[in-house]
């Protein structure tokens, strides 16, 4: 019987994680708004500085130049 008990609690708390979108401590199960899913992409290195700024600037609605050259302020 203490067994049955500990093994709905178990199930219990199982059920529980998996639907409020994390798993024993895992991501949430929800998808990102696209900015989010852009950082990401950007901060794993997936795409240049200047794609960044491009996609970024065509999810917000603005168009947005970047100059990717360095200047010499001595």
């Amino acid at each position: 019987m203490f067994g049955l008990i500990i093994l709905l609690i178990i199930a219990y708390f199982i059920y529980k994680e998996s639907h409020s979108g994390e798993l024993f401590g895992g991501h949430p199960a929800h998808t990102c708004n696209p900015l989010d899913i852009l950082d990401e992409r950007y901060a794993r290195g997936e795409i240049s500085r200047e794609e960044y700024f491009e996609r970024k600037a065509g999810l917000s609605g603005r168009k947005h130049t970047v100059s990717l050259e360095k200047t010499n302020q001595e």
